[in-house]
């Protein structure tokens, strides 16, 4: 098979079960002198009229097309709740499909400032554990505020899934994050289905990584992570109790689907008001 473009997507043909894709882009500046330290330093991001700085792949050569093309194939909007939340769109490119995320920010210079933070963090966790076979593989970036990755045709959780499939699905999401936390990684934020995805035979794989944290460096997160990892577990069992309850320990197994099967429509009416009163009464409406 003839070798793609450099601006050709590549998805990684070992691993076609759903998932989701990212890619990167990066703006730059010119150095304030050409005395900087030794060599010219890495470009920073910087606004542009295309919005398309692209980061381009060392090792390959390889890197996302450009935002333009990139939006000329067809798409399918997954998510867009609006100002302060990521719109996801699927693109269907001829080397296979991919997902492009990017974040609204909106609201107070508070707000903004962190949704941004969330992003910067996001961006570097896909990274840090492309590498693991446990969330979707990282393409690249475009600016400050959106990344490609790969598609996943992956499936969220839910009750009306086959049984046996919820089965494989609470079992494959256990050997996922025990992978990330093995690499001293913690993911913070499994409160809900969303940030899981289900292949038909059960793999599972982690997305949404902006809460998460690496604790393998720095010895006060080196401390934390057994709390942390704690917090994680604690959603396994969430969804034991929610999806399968008859893996459960049977001495534990009433009061756990008492304490758990509803939990997640309590988090999402929380998380909603929050983000209503971050951006103020103008958005109220949405």
């Amino acid at each position: 098979m003839a070798q793609p473009a450099n601006n050709d997507i590549k998805t990684n043909s070992g691993r076609r079960a759903p998932l989701k894709g990212m890619v990167g882009i990066a703006g730059g500046r010119a150095p304030r002198s050409t005395k900087e330290a030794g060599a010219v330093k890495e470009p920073r991001y910087r606004a542009s009229s295309e919005s398309v700085s692209r980061t381009v792949d060392e090792s390959t050569g390889a890197g996302p097309p450009p935002r333009d093309q990139l939006e000329q194939h067809p798409a399918t909007v997954l998510k867009d709740e609006g100002p302060g939340a990521p719109r996801v769109v699927r693109y269907d490119l001829p080397g296979g499909p991919v997902v492009l995320k990017e974040w609204q920010p909106a609201g107070s210079v508070i707000f903004r400032w962190w949704v941004r933070s969330i992003m910067r963090r996001e961006i570097q966790n896909y990274r840090l554990l492309q590498d693991t076979g446990a969330i979707p593989r990282y393409l690249g970036q475009y600016g400050p505020t959106a990344f490609l990755m790969e598609w996943v045709d992956g499936l969220q959780l839910r009750r009306r899934l086959p049984q046996e499939l919820k089965d494989l699905a609470v079992d494959g999401l256990e050997r996922s994050l025990g992978i990330l936390h093995e690499r001293k990684f913690v993911h913070l934020d499994l409160h809900q289905r969303l940030n899981t995805l289900v292949s038909k035979q059960g793999q599972v794989w982690l997305v949404d990584l902006g809460q998460g944290i690496d604790c393998s460096r720095g010895p006060v997160r080196r401390l934390l992570f057994p709390w942390l990892a704690a917090i994680d577990r604690r959603a396994i069992v969430k969804f034991r109790a929610r999806y399968a309850p008859h893996t459960l320990p049977e001495a534990d197994r009433e009061r756990l689907v008492a304490r758990y099967a509803d939990s997640a429509t309590t988090w999402k009416n929380f998380h909603r008001r929050l983000r209503r009163w971050l951006l103020g009464s103008a958005n109220e409406g949405r």
